[in-house]
């Protein structure tokens, strides 16, 4: 199926535990399945961490990454390009499509509020904590999307730290990723569900 909408240029805001299942979902739709125009020198994969040990519970890495960088784990693998620091909003007019999968809700701020005054840039944003998921995306309703946002500072991960002492492990940040592909697909094809986003399982 050809695709509608041209999105030549896509930036990968964070590789952890939600965007490095959902690169590896990006390469299969694009890469193996041909379902979009797939040329991996156009995407960008920013991320300014270390793959930690605590990282194995719910992230798509292996004891052998331990202390490497996630965004040249994740270049490596799929033939992407790594940039080793933390997407800023200078970064943003370089693409057409940005998967926001950080851990932070002032990125997403800075990036919705950039989005809304260009509208040509389509932004997904996936969240998740331990056993809940989100995903928001900018051709939904404004006030939706501003109903669940908030001005905190902490940056909290895809598994809640109570979980991970005592060693517990969810399939959600695999499922948010997986949407995440799918809301793509959904825009390119001109297929995209603008009145409701996933906000919970």
């Amino acid at each position: 199926m050809e695709p509608k909408k041209d999105t030549a240029r896509i930036g990968v805001a964070g590789v952890g535990g939600i965007g490095a299942f959902m690169l590896e979902s990006l390469y299969n739709y694009g890469s193996v399945r041909r379902q979009f125009p797939f040329d991996p020198s156009k995407i960008d994969l920013y991320d300014d961490d270390l793959v930690d040990a605590s990282n194995m519970l719910h992230q798509n890495y292996s004891d052998e990454d331990i202390g490497k960088q996630k965004a040249e784990l994740c270049a490596e693998r799929y033939g992407f390009n790594a940039v080793t620091r933390f997407m800023t909003k200078d970064d943003f007019a370089n693409y057409d499509v940005i998967f926001c999968c950080v851990d932070g809700m002032a990125f997403r701020k800075m990036l919705y509020n950039y989005g809304w005054e260009h509208p040509e840039l389509f932004w997904i944003d996936g969240r998740c904590s331990s056993r809940h998921i989100g995903l928001y995306h900018s051709r939904l309703s404004r006030r939706h999307i501003e109903s669940d946002l908030s001005d905190s500072q902490t940056r909290t991960g895809c598994l809640l730290e109570v979980d991970k002492k005592n060693n517990v492990s969810h399939v959600t940040p695999k499922i948010i990723a997986n949407i995440m592909v799918q809301t793509y697909l959904n825009y390119i094809r001109d297929e995209l569900q603008t009145e409701k986003s996933v906000q919970s399982i």
